[in-house]
């Protein structure tokens, strides 16, 4: 059983960056969503992102791809992308698909708000 994909965008000033909170699942027909999201806000000039996948319930190789793609394009704007709330199906698919440590990664938004200039400056490598 499918649920569907929801985003929500918050913007945080003073540690310059924007939380995208993420919930459902990630799958071929709801990926371009969270790929649009992110597009739109690197071109809005909201280049370093937290992304709460707390409340991913499914993620399969689309929703991977998503991430990777939006790691790569906010880095290539001078930016970058962090996961917070990385757990269950989603920590074992990025453990298992050798993914885990392409992404700057924290327990929850509260810490990815304490460090934001803390985040990895390794470009993911690009989904093919």
């Amino acid at each position: 059983m499918s649920r569907e994909l929801s985003i929500d965008v918050d913007h945080h000033e003073r540690p310059g960056c924007t939380v995208v909170t993420v919930g459902g699942d990630i799958d071929r027909n709801s990926s371009p969503l969270l790929r649009d999201t992110i597009q739109e806000l690197v071109s809005t000039h909201r280049t370093r992102l937290v992304v709460d996948v707390g409340g991913i319930t499914f993620c399969d190789s689309t929703g991977l791809r998503a991430l990777l793609s939006g790691a790569r394009t906010t880095s290539e704007a001078g930016g970058w992308l962090r996961l917070a709330g990385v757990r269950g199906h989603l920590e074992r698919l990025l453990r298992m698909t050798d993914l885990y440590d392409r992404f700057p990664m924290d327990a929850d938004v509260a810490d990815s708000l304490d460090h934001p200039s803390e985040a990895d400056p390794r470009p993911p490598e690009r989904p093919e």
